[in-house]
């Protein structure tokens, strides 16, 4: 473990260094701060506004990041052939999946972090300070997130990068719309159909299960209960996807 340590803090930095991480950070948080002048509003509403775009713009901008930052995990270094002596040390190969992936990852928190800092002093400033419900968005926004990239790396270890952004970005589509699918199938009365979509239902992950802004932008409290069972479901897609880099990772010669 101490060895994808190593290849987490490596991705971290080089993702640091990349311009993309803080074009996308500075407009996500233009985006956050636009959101408080809507002064034709009344003061409910315009707070409720600010709750609704500072977690949309978090969770749309921090897929972007995610995406972005796994797309090249695996061919950018092949490109600038870092590879090579990487896989020359006693580092197995899924060290480096799994390196890439909390490399990634803190990527994808310290935008988090950041955004959110920006979103909560705006709530300050209308003296509204954030309650628990708040942090339970972000947090199951982080989660989300994390599944994104670790999707995104996944299907790096096998397909071509344009493939990959395709793909991801359908993928994160798909994932928010899946939910209303699922209604539509309990119309469907052919029984292979039904089975077809019950199968795509349970493959492809349902990321609305993390989208618990409505609730909380109107008020609606939350379970722990439910955040932990959500936290559990992304979990388990996440180490399926790690599984899969690494199977697939294994197999491709570099």
């Amino acid at each position: 473990m101490k060895k994808a340590w190593v290849i987490a803090l490596n991705t971290f930095q080089e993702s640091l260094r990349k311009k993309t991480f803080y074009i996308l950070l500075v407009v996500a948080l233009i985006v956050i701060g636009a959101s408080r002048f809507f002064s034709f509003l009344a003061a409910e509403d315009e707070l409720k506004m600010i709750k609704d775009v500072s977690f949309s713009t978090i969770e749309f901008f921090g897929a972007l990041i995610a995406i972005f930052t796994a797309l090249a995990a695996v061919s950018g270094e092949i490109e600038k052939r870092t590879i090579y002596p990487l896989l020359s040390k006693p580092i197995t190969r899924s060290n480096f999946i799994i390196g890439k992936l909390i490399g990634q990852s803190l990527i994808i928190l310290l935008n988090v972090i950041l955004m959110s800092i920006f979103f909560i002093v705006l709530l300050f400033i209308k003296k509204s300070p954030p309650d628990i419900e708040t942090f339970k968005t972000v947090f199951l926004i982080f989660i989300e997130l994390v599944l994104i990239g670790s999707i995104t790396l996944a299907v790096a270890t096998f397909a071509t990068d344009a493939f990959n952004l395709i793909f991801s970005f359908f993928l994160y589509i798909v994932g928010h719309l899946i939910s209303y699918g699922k209604s539509l199938l309990e119309r469907v009365e052919n029984v292979v159909l039904k089975g077809l979509g019950e199968m795509l239902y349970t493959v492809i992950p349902n990321y609305e299960n993390f989208n618990i802004k409505d609730k909380v932008v109107v008020g609606v409290n939350v379970t722990w209960q439910y955040v932990g069972q959500t936290v559990l479901y992304g979990i388990i897609y996440i180490a399926i996807a790690v599984l899969i880099g690494v199977y697939f990772f294994n197999k491709r010669e570099v």
